[in-house]
């Protein structure tokens, strides 16, 4: 059985793998990614499609309401993003870290999306569980005792 510091240490290795995994995954430069790319939902055929639009230079990028149209144009393609020059990356390395941080504290996403963090997280309880926890102090006035018993002063 391991021990409880050597299942924390591999608890944080997890995490840390998966959180460079979320900031490959939104520093990759497609179109869900740049700032200026807007998600289009429309109906046709009776089936709902969807298309990217570049809204770079639109003054309310917020809503579709009041965009000129000759300045809009159809960003679906990752090669789009790879010549575009004015490709801006939407999130920021805090804010992925904060999304992320949301998902682990959100426990059904945890538990379909991060089922190693849950078990490493479980096993961790149980073997806390067992283990008295001691103040400083206490730590401090068994040692002393330890060192002179071991010492034959006492």
């Amino acid at each position: 059985m391991r021990s409880p510091g050597s299942v924390f240490k591999k608890l944080k290795e997890v995490k840390y793998r998966h959180l460079t995994l979320f900031y490959k995954k939104y520093f990759k430069k497609i179109p869900e990614n740049c700032k200026y790319n807007y998600k289009y939902e429309f109906m046709s055929d009776g089936q709902k499609k969807q298309i990217r639009l570049c809204l770079l230079h639109q003054e309310n990028t917020d809503s579709l309401v009041g965009l000129d149209l000759k300045f809009i144009d159809v960003c679906e393609q990752m090669h789009h993003c790879s010549r575009c020059d004015a490709f801006i990356f939407r999130y920021t390395k805090e804010d992925i870290k904060s999304i992320f941080e949301e998902e682990l504290s959100n426990q059904s996403i945890k538990e379909k999306k991060y089922p190693e963090i849950c078990a490493l997280e479980w096993v961790l309880e149980k073997s806390v569980a067992g283990t008295l926890l001691i103040s400083w102090p206490q730590v401090l006035y068994y040692y002393i005792k330890r060192v002179l018993l071991r010492n034959k002063l006492l």
